[in-house]
């Protein structure tokens, strides 16, 4: 049986790398691969998951009408509650406020919660369970993969130190889950202390994590070429956006269905 898991999705990051070489900057997240905005590629395999119960989305400050764009053409496969929140200066504090986001849904039960990386939009239904059933174990898990290449570690001069053994290492992915009341706790102890992934921190906090099998084709788009036709995309995207055709008016559907922070009085989880 899926247990019930609430969703946080990080998409509040400046893209930087991405738009290092575009003359005016757009969010990686929010240019299409094979016809849908790497935003709802990322997300929609979530909805496949039985257990979900509600989602929150960061972005940056700003750029809320944008994110409603590009999930618009999820509007009609799924009533579950969809957030969206201003993130933070840096991604722990971008998952903080969506953290505290889902502390203020007491009407929807879940006990778990998947933090997940807008910027991989090749996760997988398999993924997701499989990490869930792996957190039912110890309490969190994390995908992961086996280092195949060498290793090496660099001196400060910039040349080959020594060899690094890869027999215990291991790259991690997203989406990385956990109790939710664990990682919860995991935040309130360590307010100020900047993890490299939320992993790191619920460990820190004395919980035990353990790993599933990751997925190589779940890769985070980084760079531009990650996207073949970023270029253009960017460009098509900065006329569209001048145009008013990225305002959340260009999507009323999706608007309907979402609800704009903690400080709406008005939502209705039915």
């Amino acid at each position: 049986m899926i247990p019930p898991f609430a969703l946080v999705l990080t998409a509040a990051g400046s893209s930087t790398r991405f738009s290092k070489n575009q003359k005016e900057a757009v969010k990686k997240e929010y240019l299409r691969i094979d016809g849908h905005t790497v935003l709802s590629s990322a997300l929609r395999p979530f909805y496949s998951v039985p257990g979900l119960r509600a989602v929150v989305v960061t972005c940056p400050k700003g750029a809320e009408d944008e994110t409603v764009v590009a999930l618009e053409d999820l509007a009609d496969i799924s009533s579950i509650p969809l957030l969206i929140t201003e993130g933070g200066m840096t991604r722990k504090e971008s998952v903080e406020n969506a953290l505290n986001e889902l502390r203020n849904l007491v009407e929807i039960p879940f006990d778990y919660i998947a933090i997940h990386d807008g910027a991989r939009p090749f996760v997988t239904e398999k993924l997701i369970i499989s990490t869930l059933a792996a957190a039912t174990i110890t309490g969190g898990a994390i995908p992961a993969l086996r280092i195949t290449d060498a290793v090496k570690k660099l001196g400060n001069d910039g040349l080959i130190a020594e060899s690094v053994d890869r027999s215990s290492l291991i790259t991690v992915q997203t989406p990385q889950i956990f109790l939710k009341e664990q990682i919860l706790d995991a935040y309130d102890k360590f307010p100020g202390f900047e993890a490299d992934d939320d992993a790191t921190l619920f460990i820190k906090a004395g919980y035990k994590c353990t790993i599933s099998k990751g997925d190589p084709d779940n890769k985070k788009i980084t760079f531009a070429s990650d996207i073949p036709d970023a270029e253009a995309q960017a460009e098509e995207y900065i006329r569209e956006r001048d145009e008013g055709r990225k305002s959340a008016a260009a999507s009323r559907r999706m608007r309907e269905l979402i609800s704009m922070g903690s400080d709406d009085e008005n939502r209705d989880w039915e």
